[in-house]
């Protein structure tokens, strides 16, 4: 006969003083004990919620048993309506959002998200503020957590709308009660915000203190600490503006750690060494979609807002660029992208729109090439399509060496190898150009047999470049197989 020898233990039926008795218990083990009691018992606390609220009898007489149980109850009536989403012991306590305070907050931080899309990060920070002199006028664990959580979106709020130095005050205040009350989860959150801080402040320092007090605090609780360790090697060998580093199967990688190339997939990721703060983000999105739907001056500034917000991030430059590219201010074009590049060098195509936006100024490249380049850049049109384009371009444009590498890459991934071999050589003769060179090298490199002698000369000549980081990233793992 089958059957499954592991069975779910069923929850015991508790009296409703065995119920008050584990709930006074339960209110003073660890969170984690507290949440797992509350999963398993919250229907029966819900069936009894009215007597649950009622003093005992047998205490009715003691303060301070009185005091006890009604925090015992309020910290399990708290964890049921966060972690069990049972709110109705919590209701019964603490009555409507309209006459009590956690109520009001925990609306309010259900409401952060949606509201921080919004950008209304000035309403939200006095309202943080307000929210947080409220919890330190209240007595009781409640407001204190409360207090803790207002600390700790208040240095949120602060940080992600450029006002990074400030929001250090609030986040170490915020670590500061975590330490106090024992809540680890609290103490790894805001100890990574505060690195982030010191990392946007370039306070190098500050930083790898930050990070070894991590490290400890993930030692001692037996987590896995590769990656702080890494963060903190590169701290203190000074953290480059920008890199590439590889993901595979999930996992991220620096490049010099892959020694090896192992089945899946490989992809690659830009990281600065600066957090992009959250409310420059939101307004570059908006000016994508104005930017999609040809309102390229108001993108521009959208673009310029975010830059405001963020100056170290260079998407709001880089997507500027582009623009500009696109209104013909090809000589102001350059300039940005030579601002993308002082920021964070080698960030997606920016030497390479460099030359461009010059050639496009000073008449060596036609805007009729340009727009063409655009079209099949793009990717929106289909492989068969592409094709066609890409042939009548080299056809009309034989010397200009990016329709080749386009023309290449379409050859290849339709199958047709040997001709896309012939397009990458006729670039490559074709450009001198460091970033289209080493994405041509490498595309060679990539089409070519794995065991032709000439790989590996491809491979040196592109990393020896002043290129792409992605084609340089690439030719390395190919240089692996």
């Amino acid at each position: 006969m089958t059957f499954w020898p592991f069975r779910k233990k069923q929850v015991e039926t508790l009296s409703l003083d065995e119920l008050r008795a584990r709930l006074i218990t339960v209110a003073s083990e660890s969170k984690r004990r507290r949440q797992k009691w509350c999963q398993l018992y919250k229907d029966q606390v819900v069936a009894n919620v009215d007597a649950l609220c009622k003093i005992p009898e047998e205490l009715a007489s003691d303060p301070a048993s009185i005091n006890n149980y009604v925090q015992a109850i309020s910290e399990v009536a708290q964890c049921l309506a966060t972690h069990c989403q049972t709110p109705e012991l919590w209701e019964k306590l603490c009555g409507t959002s309209e006459d009590n305070p956690i109520l009001q907050w925990n609306q309010w931080l259900d409401q952060l998200p949606e509201r921080m899309e919004r950008l209304e990060y000035d309403e939200l920070i006095t309202e943080a503020k307000s929210n947080l002199e409220r919890a330190e006028s209240l007595g009781g664990p409640a407001a204190r957590q409360y207090e803790t959580f207002m600390l700790g979106r208040l240095g949120e709020l602060l940080f992600h709308s450029g006002k990074v130095l400030e929001a250090v005050e609030p986040f170490e205040a915020a670590l500061a009660r975590c330490k106090n009350s024992d809540d680890i989860e609290g103490e790894l959150s805001y100890l990574n915000y505060l690195l982030e801080a010191h990392r946007y402040l370039g306070d190098s320092k500050q930083a790898v203190s930050t990070a070894e007090k991590l490290l400890k605090l993930q030692s001692q609780l037996g987590h896995d600490t590769n990656e702080i360790e890494k963060r903190i090697q590169l701290l203190q060998e000074g953290e480059p503006l920008c890199r590439i580093v590889c993901v595979h199967d999930g996992n991220t990688y620096e490049m010099d750690e892959i020694t090896s190339i192992k089945e899946g997939r490989f992809g690659f990721q830009f990281v600065r060494n600066r957090m992009a703060l959250q409310m420059a983000s939101t307004i570059v999105q908006q000016g994508n979609e104005l930017a999609t739907n040809g309102q390229l001056a108001d993108a521009l500034e959208k673009y310029q807002q975010a830059s405001e917000v963020d100056p170290y991030n260079p998407d709001p430059l880089y997507q500027s660029g582009m623009c500009l590219l696109e209104l013909w201010a090809f000589a102001q074009a350059k300039n940005t992208f030579e601002e993308v590049e002082q920021l964070a060098p080698g960030w997606f195509r920016c030497r390479s729109d460099i030359w461009l936006a010059e050639a496009l100024d000073q008449g060596t490249v036609t805007v009729e090439e340009f727009q063409l380049l655009r079209a099949l850049d793009d990717g929106g049109l289909n492989p068969k399509e592409a094709l066609a384009i890409a042939k009548k371009a080299i056809d009309t444009y034989p010397e200009f060496a990016a329709f080749h590498l386009i023309r290449g890459d379409l050859l290849s991934r339709s199958g047709n190898t040997n001709n896309a071999i012939d397009c990458y050589r006729a670039g490559l003769k074709l450009t001198s150009e460091p970033d289209l060179e080493s994405r041509l090298l490498c595309s060679l490199a990539s089409a070519l047999p794995k065991g032709a002698p000439e790989r590996s000369a491809l491979i040196e000549r592109a990393l020896g470049l002043k290129g792409n980081l992605t084609a340089q990233a690439t030719a390395r793992l190919i240089g692996l197989q």
